[in-house]
């Protein structure tokens, strides 16, 4: 299987010489190159990552027109660089850059928040401010700990999105 990368890097710079940086930025180009690259390392085992491929090249020459003006092929630039992000992240375990520390802390909080309404049920005479501030802050602070490793260990194997 040939490397299709390069080239199709050079033809997006190419295009988007002289666009403007925050366009880029807001666009997440950079980004898209990035999982384009996974794809195509990827593409040989599984077949996902070569539809994508295969989807991506189709769209090389609209990317340019996408992000000057707005319509339809900037959904299906943002549509294609949604299902890319979701697969490599179902599939293949790249994450965003802060993905676990969010979601422990979420359901770290839900639990310990869960564990203080049951705790105002059975000594209703106590406010119930004790219970739940405390319950909050230490969910949060459970789940960043938590997610904070497993973020760790994402950045360690180099699998940021």
């Amino acid at each position: 299987m040939e490397n299709w990368y390069p080239g199709f890097e050079k033809k997006i710079v190419d295009q988007l010489k002289g666009s403007n940086v925050k366009d880029l930025r807001f666009f997440r180009i950079e980004e898209y190159l990035r999982n384009a690259e996974r794809t195509d390392a990827q593409a040989s085992s599984c077949r996902a990552c070569y539809a994508l491929r295969n989807e991506i090249e189709q769209t090389a020459d609209q990317v340019a027109k996408a992000v000057q003006q707005p319509g339809a092929e900037r959904r299906r630039i943002d549509s294609l660089q949604s299902r890319l992000s979701d697969h490599l992240r179902k599939e293949h375990g790249f994450y965003p850059p802060s993905y676990h520390t969010y979601l422990q802390s979420v359901y770290w909080t839900v639990g310990f928040m869960a564990l203080a309404f049951l705790l105002t049920v059975l000594f209703p005479e106590v406010e119930k401010a004790v219970f739940y501030s405390p319950a909050f802050a230490i969910g949060v602070i459970t789940g960043q700990v938590i997610g904070g490793k497993k973020d760790r260990k994402v950045r360690d194997s180099n699998k940021i999105l």
